[in-house]
Formats: C-alpha cells, sequence, structure tokens
C-alpha cells in the first residue's frame, strides 16, 4: 500500500470485528491470562515490544514508563486479554533505538511502544512505517510528527509542543522578560521546540537568541559564552539531564543565576539540582520549569509509585499506549494487520460511550458499541493526526535547598485553536 493510502487509514474509523488484546511479562515469561470477558470467540494475543530508555539521558523517565507498561500488561492479562511484553534499552540513543526496535520486531512484536525521545522515534519511525507496524509513544512531544508522511503508524499520548511552547512564552513574558536567550540540543526535539518558541515570543514581542548545539559533542562551553554574551532576561533550557544539567552549571558559574534560567520539560525534574551540583541542595532554588503534570488518577499514582518511586512523569501515558494497543487488538483480532490496528485505534477515544479501563471497554466493545476511552493519564481525544489535544502542564520553581514546588496549572485545548 502507498503512503496516502496508510496515511488514511489513522483516520478511517473502527473495524467492528469482537477480538481480544492484552498482557504481561518482561520479555520472556507471558503471566497467565485469567477467566476471559463472555466473547464469541478467544481473545487474541499481542506481543507489544518496548523501546524504552533504561540508560541514558532519559533514564530517569525511563523508570515510570516501563513500570507503567508492565502494570497495564498485568492488568490487561487479568481482564481478559493476552498480552506478552519485550523490552529494549533505547539508551536515548537514535542509533541503539534502531536496533532495539529492528530486534524486537525480528522477534514478533505486532506493535511498538516508545520511544522515550523523539529523536530516537524518528530514527525508527519510517522502519515500522515500511513494516505497517503501529507505535505509540508515551513522552515524544516534538510537533514533527504531526503530519508526517511516514508517520502513518505512528500516534501518541503526550500532546505535542505546539500546546506548551505558549505557556512558556506567555509565563516568561508576563513577568517582565523579554529579552530571551535559548540554549539546547539540536535534535528532533530541540530544533522544533526552539522554533516554536521564537514564534511565540515574537508573537508577544519579545527579542530571542537562540543557539543549538550537538549533544553528543564533548564541551558545551562554546554556546554557554554565546547566550553569556547575549546578556539575557532568561535563559530558556531545551536540554535532557547529561547536557541540561551541565550548560546550567556552567550559566551558573559564568553569572547568569537559576533565578534567570528555565528548565522545559526534557530537562525538568524535582531532583535536578542533584546532577546540578550534588553537593548544593539550594544550587537551583529561584529556577522555573515546566513539565506535563502528573496524572489526576490518585489510585493509579499509588500503584505506580509502589513500582517507581516518586516521580511518575509519563508513566500514565505509558499505561494508557498499552491499553489502546490492547483495545485495538481486540477489534481487530489479528494484530499483525496494522493498517486495520491503526483504524481502529483512530475510534478509540472520542464519540462513543466512556470506558476507563480495559474491562470496562472491552465489554462495550464485545456488545458493538463504539467506546471514548479516557485513560488514566485523562481524556485523550485523539486528532487525526493521532495526537491528543488536551494538555495540562504544571510551572514549578525550586525553593528552600532544593523543594521542587508548584505554581500554576494550566490546560489547553488545541482542538479549540483549530
Amino acid at each position: 500500500m502507498g503512503t496516502r493510502a496508510r496515511g488514511q487509514a489513522f483516520v478511517a474509523g473502527v473495524v467492528l470485528v469482537a477480538l481480544v488484546v492484552a498482557a504481561c511479562g518482561g520479555g520472556e515469561e507471558d503471566a497467565p491470562a485469567t477467566e476471559a470477558p463472555d466473547t464469541a470467540a478467544a481473545p487474541a494475543a499481542l506481543h507489544i515490544g518496548a523501546v524504552l530508555p533504561e540508560t541514558g539521558s532519559l533514564a530517569f523517565l525511563g523508570v515510570p514508563m516501563i513500570a507503567a507498561v508492565r502494570l497495564a500488561a498485568e492488568d490487561v492479562n487479568a481482564q481478559g486479554g493476552e498480552v506478552t511484553l519485550t523490552f529494549a534499552d533505547s539508551a536515548t540513543n537514535p542509533a541503539t533505538g534502531l536496533e532495539g526496535a529492528r530486534r524486537l520486531l525480528g522477534e514478533g512484536a505486532h506493535v511498538i511502544v516508545g520511544a522515550g525521545a523523539s529523536a530516537v522515534s524518528q530514527a525508527f519511525v519510517q522502519t515500522l512505517f515500511d513494516e505497517q507496524v503501529p507505535q505509540c509513544s508515551a513522552s515524544n512531544t516534538s510537533p514533527v510528527f504531526t503530519g508526517q508522511e511516514n508517520a502513518a503508524y505512528y500516534f501518541r499520548t503526550i500532546p505535542p509542543d505546539t500546546a506548551m511552547a505558549p505557556v512558556i512564552a506567555d509565563v516568561v513574558v508576563s513577568a517582565g522578560l523579554t529579552r530571551i536567550a535559548i540554549i539546547g540540543r539540536a535534535d528532533a526535539w530541540g530544533n522544533a521546540l526552539d522554533s516554536l518558541l521564537v514564534e511565540e515570543f515574537d508573537r508577544l514581542g519579545a527579542n530571542t537568541f537562540s543557539v543549538l548545539y550537538d549533544p553528543e559533542t564533548a564541551s558545551y562551553s562554546a554556546e554557554v559564552a554565546q547566550v553569556v554574551n547575549y546578556d539575557p532576561d532568561i535563559v530558556i533550557n531545551l536540554g535532557f539531564s547529561s547536557d541540561g544539567s551541565e550548560t546550567v552549571r556552567q550559566l551558573i558559574e559564568s553569572g547568569i543565576g537559576p533565578e534567570r534560567q528555565f528548565a522545559a520539560t526534557g530537562l525538568y525534574s524535582p531532583t535536578l539540582w542533584e546532577d546540578v551540583d550534588a553537593s548544593n541542595p539550594s544550587v537551583l532554588d529561584g529556577m522555573l520549569g515546566i513539565s506535563q503534570a502528573a496524572t489526576t488518577d490518585e489510585e493509579f499514582a499509588a500503584r505506580l509509585g509502589e513500582r517507581a518511586g516518586d516521580y511518575l512523569a509519563y508513566g500514565g501515558e505509558a499505561y494508557d499506549c498499552v491499553i489502546l494497543l490492547a483495545l485495538a487488538a481486540r477489534i481487530v483480532g489479528d494484530p499483525t494487520d496494522g493498517e486495520a490496528m491503526m483504524a481502529a485505534i483512530a475510534g478509540l477515544t472520542h464519540e462513543g460511550e466512556t470506558c476507563t479501563t480495559y474491562a470496562e471497554c472491552a465489554a462495550l466493545i464485545d456488545e458493538g458499541k463504539d467506546i471514548d476511552y479516557s485513560g488514566v493519564s485523562g481524556p485523550i481525544n485523539l486528532s487525526k493526526e493521532g495526537d491528543p489535544t488536551v494538555a495540562v502542564y504544571s510551572i514549578h520553581t525550586w525553593e528552600n535547598g532544593g523543594n521542587a514546588v508548584t505554581l500554576s496549572t494550566e490546560t489547553v485545548d488545541l482542538a479549540a485553536r483549530e
């Protein structure tokens, strides 16, 4: 099938065939399914391959996502589905991620969950397009995937940065800061977010200066020096922990203190100060940051927290990826049919009867009803391009010796902007 036809497959609607999906495991052993729902046929087995960062710059995000994927598979299996999991460490590296995705496909994965970084997903999105294998990412926010011709088998449960850029710009300019420097990664995420921010700051009448770097370079001192020479009111940091924490530290040492810095989502974490200076909990006091708001489902947060600790970023979105893929496989019956899977996914999150668990949604599907899955991360409402259209962000600061404090929360409806 040609590229154009595959792109149209995502919006084709729900294919009503009552068969199942779901599951668990760590790659080798499958969790036994419990009593299945009362359906006319046995559930279809779904093999999920997960390409997530166990190591590398986003390893701290990999912890909650990996735990959430396992938890979702266990829940699906316990509610009548049949899912197996196999994992590959992306190492937050495009080449490693591509190698991992290829290995998982060779091991029979029907779908892919991941990657953590947009640049890593870009490394294998063409491979999955060629193989007609659906992919769901819980943390890719680069807008480049939206409408990308070879992303016809790609969707995500996290909104693109087209929602976040105006929030950052509004927070900064409303504080009277109009001379803006942007420093960060020259990759699929950093390049795209930089362009969005420049556009938003220009709209608000602020001046910007951008300097992006190769994240694999040995030193960022030249880029930091350019930012210091610009003498900005504030620096927006588009880095990950390994590189962004280093540029934060160098900026502080060069006289641009934390009160003149802002951490975007790729860098923000409550414990960022430890990466900057583990001996000084107050090193970031006064710095601003933004994150995707944590799930509002307290029960899920408690369950995931038992496995992943206190920081649960993108865990809810990873859980929802698994549930959506499992529900699509239940509808289609044959998870090897990637085109039919994507057509089913297109109809799972709006204009149907609301459901919030795999069991609840599966029962409605078995009755021949359309569903609107509202996940543990909140309403998803996928657009025709496979993007969630509702985003919630929290603005944070660090104070009193490294304590992360939420200052405000904002909801963005991308559909209303169209």
